[in-house]
Formats: C-alpha cells, structure tokens, sequence
C-alpha cells in the first residue's frame, strides 16, 4: 500500500485542455426522403490528466438531410439529429488507452410531433492505439507498420427505466474500429477503414451494422483533409438503417 501510494504521489498533475475530432459531410448517391447529405462533427476533450489518468468530455453532433420530393427540387430537407455526449475515464498503459466512459446518445425529429424520437445511456469499457503514419513524397507501403489503428468498446443500456431509455431495444452492445494506412505517396496517405456494431435486444434478438471505407488524407498544420468513399455492408439496426447505401464525403480532422 505504501508502495501505491509513493508511486501516485509521485504523478504529476495538469489541465491540458487538449481536444481532437473531425467534422465530415458525405453525399449519397442513391438520395431519396431520408438520406441525400449527412453531416457530422465530433470533438473530445481532455480536462485533467493525474499521471497516466485522464478525465475528459466528449461531444457528437450529426444532422440528417434528405431530398424532399422525387423531382429534387427541394434537396436539402433537415429533418433530424444526432447527438453524443460523453464523459470519459482513462488510463494510459503501454501506448495503450483504456477507457471507462458514459454515452448520451439521442436522435431528434425535426419539425414532428414527437420531437425526440430516442434517446439512450450507456456506460461503455474500451481500449483503444495511436499510430502516427508518415506523409513521405516517394511511394511508402504500410507507413505505419502493420497494425491497424483501432478501438474497441462493450457497453451495457443501463440504467433501463424510462428515464434514462426510449424508442429502442438494445440491452448490450460491441463496437469496433479499424484504421489501415496502406500508401503513402506525393504526401497523400491512402487508406481503408472497417467499422462494426454487434447490438443485442432485450428480447433475445440481435442487429448489426457494418461499413467499409477508403481514403485519401493529406496533411494540413491543424491535422489532415481528406476525401473518403463509404459502402454500409449490412446495416439491420432499427435506428435509420443504411443497408446497401454508397457515400463520398469530405473530412477534416484536428
């Protein structure tokens, strides 16, 4: 205990208000009434930091676009959002992030009777890396090496009372994300991502979502600028399902 205890004291204390995200809009090109033009921008924080602890808040916003009429003349049609908020815990072991973290997630109906259509809180564990690719001007294969940057994260819907959750059926749920830079080159990073979502019901029942995407990034002094393709490979989850949908989109990230 003694020992714990000098080792603690030990660490040192800071508020480095640091933060990362990325704003992204992506086009579909099979538009119709409920997806013509997503637009996302998330952001993280960190607050304090105690030696390798983290304390820090996070903060998600997407709006959803879609074509109005079959003609088109009316493209832009707001007609919901998507918000995140978090709070996080994390503990920085071995170039390794692990994290204890609570997620508000609720979709908002714009302009309709029921102006939120679901709401959610989870509390999620997760462990995540870091890997700094290199920009180079001749032609780099696997800059990074060949392990993919990636997260991974299991929540539980808790607490279940109406107060804390509406309009879904999701009991648990797994999450993962792979990132691999596969080409550097004239200082454009090439590269390809895989998400997943496994989400269990409480009627014994499961969905999933799955999308692939590739990407051309290049480095800016804030972060980088890119272009990305986006397939959704599966997509059974009741909440605005993107089965089959093909997107190109533009990001930013800091």
């Amino acid at each position: 205990m003694l020992l714990f205890l000098s080792i603690i004291a030990a660490w040192d204390l800071s508020f480095p208000g640091q933060n990362s995200g990325f704003f992204d809009a992506r086009y579909f090109f099979n538009p119709d009434a409920n997806q013509l033009v997503y637009a996302r921008i998330d952001d993280d924080a960190s607050i304090v930091r105690y030696g390798p602890l983290t304390f820090g808040i996070g903060l998600g916003i997407e709006t959803y676009m879609g074509q109005s009429d079959e003609e088109g003349a009316t493209a832009f049609n707001v007609y919901g959002a998507h918000w995140n908020i978090r709070g996080t815990f994390g503990f920085d072991y071995r170039e390794l992030l692990f994290t204890l973290f609570t997620d508000h997630e609720c979709f908002h109906n714009i302009d309709m009777a029921d102006t939120c259509g679901q709401y959610m809180n989870n509390i999620k564990l997760g462990v995540s890396n870091s890997i700094e690719p290199v920009f180079a001007e001749t032609a780099v294969w696997m800059p990074a090496g060949w392990t993919p940057e990636y997260s991974l994260s299991a929540g539980v819907y808790r607490p279940s009372n109406a107060s804390f959750q509406k309009g879904h059926i999701f009991d648990w749920s797994l999450h993962g994300e792979f990132d691999w830079p596969v080409l550097s080159a004239h200082g454009l990073l090439y590269g390809a991502k895989l998400h997943s979502d496994l989400f269990f019901h409480t009627d014994g029942g499961e969905s999933s979502r799955y999308y692939g995407e590739l990407y051309a990034d290049h480095k800016v002094p804030s972060g980088r600028m890119g272009i990305f393709l986006r397939h959704h490979i599966h997509d059974t989850q009741p909440i605005r399902s993107l089965e089959g949908e093909t997107s190109f989109g533009i990001r930013f990230n800091w």
